[in-house]
């Protein structure tokens, strides 16, 4: 086998993987929102969420690519994490579309046919539409081609491969080689970081008697194993809901391999009698089918065992307590999409205006509040993590109306700060003298205004009205005050206290109008 031969195989393995990476990335940033929208939509159920994972994945062309974008749904308390789960099942049955793709069409057809076209009318379409939707689908176009072509040149490369390697040790014999091949595959997505781009090479390799069929069938085991691999990754310094999804995924994989591998030889037989028998030499298809009744398997196992998976991961993850300062929805994953990333910052935005609330109740003297929510809370460091995400997702190309989102974050985060100085001005006053700059009156309508339970449903009228009625109040307690320093029955200095606490209630309660609204 000549040098040539070895920089051609090189070249259509860079030819595939660059190929699904631009169909990826094309489909995603072609989707951003509107993915999110649909997934909102259609996981209402277990069947209705695997059915979804299905459809994303048969058309981005990457389980890997969904998981790591899930992690980050998750994260942004998008998606739950039994949503989010089954997304995930149906996106490992989505990936036999790739399987199928290859096997009736990318190693039956001459590719040149459609491949070629794809990539030109594709790379136009980002050229001269670059800031347009159709751009982004044009990059998804031309990476289908690029895939293609990549699968011709790994096809032609695999026959002179066969010719240089001693085919017959790679037959499956006993349980060592099966557990060999196994680990071939995940060894073989691990370095992909595809299943679906792994899954082609083992197919296009298959053809050239590379693999024997119980071989390649094990090899396909370990790819779907070795698939776990991309999401343990985005899981590294990630949100406890990261490392949750994570888990479901590696547990639900490996119970799945598992489970066809001590069913091997049926499952085998089954997908061989269903492509067509012991006839049919080519056993690409074979493997087709029987990656497809391994997902399916998978499916199967989940329905039963979901539940029992859930509660484990969730033992093992603990999420951080509500008022702490770790963000519980903000990590790397979540930049993966700018939609996921402004949800996740609004989501922590929340934490923060909830914690204020608490703190303000907690110094009006709320009965209402149980003594486990008046802890102290972190806040400073929570506001500067979102801070941080700001600025990386400020960092992004935004359009139209996320970037008008983000715009907005910014100025509800610079409100966030505001109110912080105001409640930890409010705090450093002694209880005397918070008591003083409130009468009966003043409490009232501030505890009104941040009664938790009325707050979602109240209208914005009811809003400003609350807000007229404390400045009014303030008003008349100022006035009384200046009265009594008038009759020197209040000292200067204790009258500009309590003056300027009454105006730090009043600017809390205008600031959470604001926020709420």
């Amino acid at each position: 086998m000549t040098l040539t031969n070895w920089t051609l195989a090189l070249g259509g393995l860079g030819l595939l993987l660059l190929g699904m990476q631009m169909l990826t990335d094309g489909l995603k940033a072609a989707a951003g929102g509107h993915l999110q929208q649909f997934l909102e939509r259609s996981t209402q159920t277990r069947l209705r969420a695997a059915a979804s994972g299905f459809a994303v994945t048969a058309v981005v062309q990457s389980s890997s690519a969904v998981v790591v974008a899930l992690l980050g749904f998750t994260n942004a308390g998008m998606l739950k994490l039994r949503q989010a789960a089954w997304v995930v099942f149906g996106s490992n049955v989505g990936t036999t579309m790739t399987a199928w793709i290859v096997a009736l069409i990318g190693l039956k057809i001459n590719i040149g046919i459609f491949a070629w076209p794809l990539i030109g009318i594709g790379m136009l379409l980002q050229l001269f539409r670059k800031q347009k939707l159709s751009g982004q689908i044009g990059v998804a176009i031309a990476g289908f081609g690029i895939l293609f072509v990549g699968l011709d040149t790994l096809r032609d490369a695999f026959e002179h491969v066969v010719t240089m390697l001693p085919v017959e040790q790679l037959h499956v014999t006993g349980t060592g080689g099966i557990a060999l091949a196994v680990l071939a595959g995940v060894v073989l997505t691990a370095l992909v970081q595809s299943s679906s781009a792994a899954l082609a090479i083992v197919l296009t390799a298959s053809v050239s008697g590379l693999f024997s069929p119980l071989a390649g069938a094990a090899v396909v085991v370990g790819a779907n194993i070795g698939t776990t691999v991309t999401a343990i990754i985005a899981s590294f310094g990630a949100t406890a809901h990261a490392k949750r999804l994570a888990a479901v995924h590696v547990l639900m994989n490996s119970v799945t391999g598992v489970t066809a591998l001590v069913l091997l030889a049926p499952m085998w037989w089954v997908a061989q009698w269903l492509s067509g028998g012991e006839q049919v030499t080519n056993i690409s298809s074979g493997l087709a089918v029987f990656h497809t009744l391994f997902n399916v398997l998978g499916i199967a196992l989940m329905w039963l065992f979901d539940e029992r998976i859930f509660r484990a991961v969730e033992r093992w993850y603990k999420l951080p307590p509500l008022r702490t300062g770790a963000p519980r929805f903000l990590d790397k994953t979540v930049l993966e999409i700018p939609a996921m990333g402004l949800n996740a910052v609004q989501q922590e935005q929340s934490r923060v205006l909830r914690q204020y609330q608490i703190r303000l109740r907690t110094l009006l003297r709320d009965s209402r509040l149980a003594a486990a929510n008046e802890e102290d809370i972190a806040t400073g460091e929570l506001l500067q993590h979102i801070n941080d995400y700001l600025q990386k997702l400020s960092s992004k190309s935004l359009h139209g109306n996320e970037a008008l989102q983000l715009a907005e974050l910014h100025s509800y985060q610079s409100r966030l700060i505001d109110l912080r100085e105001l409640v930890e001005k409010l705090r450093a006053a002694t209880p005397t003298q918070i008591d003083a700059s409130l009468n009966h009156d003043l409490r009232a309508q501030l505890l009104e205004l941040l009664s938790g339970s009325e707050m979602k449903d109240r209208p914005q009228a009811n809003w400003q009205a609350l807000v007229s009625s404390i400045r009014a109040t303030r008003n008349l307690l100022r006035s009384t005050w200046l009265q009594q320093i008038a009759r020197n029955e209040l000292s200067p200095t204790e009258g500009a206290v309590l003056i300027q606490l009454a105006s730090h209630w009043e600017r809390s309660a205008e600031l959470i109008t604001a926020l709420q609204t």
